[in-house]
């Protein structure tokens, strides 16, 4: 199979190389290119079509914001994840509903990047603990549906949605509950269903604005 192509829009030079060399590691995962600009991400964007982009909020020429809408318009499967030193919650908020999958922060361990980036493929929403809280407030394009209209979450989907509150990755979850990571995995799915999202952010942001967590 093909690695996994993953585009990186940084203008630091320090941290985009620690983003490139945590990609590295993995053999499924690739670096597609490495830009410093708004302008020239969005032209790579549609050049190598990845499947990931990493990408900064705070670039020399713009904001990440406009590369995550349109990662969030495009014809083809990718998934958007912030990597900036932003996390308060206005910031934090604005991508996430612009279309972000995933939220970490440069203060955190960029080694586990790679890591991330395979959450982010196998349909998670990576997030630093630190902005687990900012997903708490999110008001999701589903949140006014009313309890009362979705099935109700068993226990264990509870413990393990409240678990991707805090910004803990399947296989940490999985470690928890004595439970595989695949075990994780299907209990997600059944939580997407039953909340009618498509994403971890979007999970959270439901069962907290209805009170099911």
């Amino acid at each position: 199979m093909m690695p996994h192509c993953v585009l990186i829009i940084e203008d630091r030079p320090d941290i985009a190389a620690r983003l490139k060399n945590a990609v590295a590691v993995h053999a499924n995962l690739v670096v597609g290119d490495v830009c410093w600009t708004l302008d020239h991400g969005l032209q790579r964007l549609f050049d190598l079509k990845p499947r990931v982009v990493l990408v900064d909020l705070g670039l020399p020429d713009g904001s990440g914001i406009e590369a995550i809408k349109a990662v969030a318009a495009a014809d083809w499967e990718v998934d958007a994840l912030v990597i900036s030193i932003f996390g308060d919650e206005a910031r934090v908020v604005e991508a996430i509903q612009a279309g972000a999958r995933g939220y970490i922060l440069k203060g955190g361990d960029l080694g586990q990047v790679g890591d991330d980036i395979q959450t982010l493929i196998d349909g998670g929403s990576p997030i630093s603990p630190a902005i687990a809280r900012h997903v708490l407030n999110l008001l999701s394009d589903h949140a006014g549906i009313a309890t009362s209209h979705m099935e109700m979450l068993t226990g264990r989907e509870t413990e393990i949605l409240r678990a991707i509150a805090r910004g803990y990755k399947r296989r940490e979850i999985g470690d928890q509950l004595g439970i595989s990571g695949g075990t994780v995995g299907n209990h997600i799915t059944q939580i997407y269903r039953k909340l009618k999202v498509s994403s971890n952010t979007e999970a959270v942001a439901q069962a907290a604005k209805n009170g099911m967590i």
